[in-house]
């Protein structure tokens, strides 16, 4: 049977895309039409790539009217697809960080680093198979760069903090953000309190808080009227979105800091320590979420944000 997409029409020709990964509304990418042009900016992972062509057909389009791919770093959640759907879009130019092409061009390295997280079965489950891209379809995103799609220009922003290899899409027609992972995790099922919930991925291996303090704060200074989060959809109080993440960098922080005073951090047990801050800054939220359904659609990512602290922790302590 073939899974029906499922996504969510924006303003100014955007479209949310769910990529269907783990369970809905873990992740997304987006479609951007401009004109008789479109681009894709994050694409999912191999498994995701039938969803997007789905989508673009029901949005009249045809995979030629695609110029650019655009993944924000290649993370296999946002990057993971975008071999196999440069393959269906003939006319397309896939834009990368200048860390990252190295890895859509030859994937190896990057597959090999996933199924050892993942073992076989479950990674390919998950991501499938990794596709390369030929070096002559890859350009190279850089600081400034602007991106023409039909009629309006996408600005590239160089944003490290999550990882050295990500960027992250100003779009001034939609006053938007494209944020991929630099403006934090925020999930539909935790954001109806009396604020949103935003918590940083700090996962591996290249975490740097100076770095992403110093992101948020220059992705501030554009006054967007929204931020579009891979993880997950559209979100309008920016401002607030800014304050809270800063605070969950520090208070993340805060509690790695406080258990290497006593012994050196064990991820499985710093999971359980964000695991708990998360369920507090819930309850403060006046968000009532059964203490087993937090646990449930924020246990993977606290593992995995705990892996990133305590790499994090090494490389500042060697």
């Amino acid at each position: 049977m073939i899974q029906q997409a499922s996504w969510q029409a924006y303003e100014f020709g955007i479209t949310c895309i769910d990529t269907e990964l783990f369970r809905p509304g873990l992740a997304c990418c987006y479609l951007v039409q401009s004109g008789d042009e479109a681009a894709f900016i994050d694409t999912g992972t191999r498994n995701s790539v039938p969803l997007l062509l789905q989508v673009l057909e029901a949005k009249g389009l045809r995979p030629e009217q695609v110029r650019w791919v655009m993944p924000t770093h290649v993370h296999l959640d946002h990057a993971g697809g975008a071999g196999a759907l440069m393959q269906l879009l003939p006319k397309a130019q896939l834009l990368v960080h200048e860390r990252g092409a190295a890895h859509m061009i030859a994937p190896q390295k990057l597959q090999a680093g996933s199924l050892a997280v993942y073992g076989q079965e479950r990674y390919q489950a998950a991501f499938g198979d990794l596709v390369p891209v030929p070096e002559q379809r890859v350009v190279i995103a850089r600081e400034g760069d602007l991106i023409n799609l039909g009629s309006r220009v996408l600005q590239i922003v160089d944003t490290p903090g999550h990882a050295r290899h990500h960027y992250v899409v100003w779009d001034s027609t939609s006053r938007g953000l494209f944020c991929g992972d630099s403006f934090g995790v925020s999930y539909p099922e935790l954001n109806d309190g009396l604020q949103r919930f935003v918590f940083p991925p700090t996962t591996p291996v290249q975490f740097d808080p100076d770095a992403w303090h110093t992101t948020i704060d220059r992705l501030a200074g554009f006054d967007a009227q929204h931020v579009f989060l891979t993880h997950f959809g559209r979100h309008d109080r920016v401002a607030e979105f800014a304050r809270e993440l800063h605070q969950q960098i520090d208070a993340y922080l805060g509690i790695v800091d406080r258990m290497a005073t006593q012994s050196s951090p064990e991820p499985a047990s710093l999971a359980e320590h964000l695991m708990a801050h998360s369920q507090q800054v819930l309850s403060m939220h006046k968000r009532l979420v059964p203490p087993d359904e937090i646990r449930r659609l924020l246990r993977g990512d606290m593992e995995l944000n705990a892996q990133g602290l305590v790499h994090w922790l090494q490389r500042k302590s060697a």
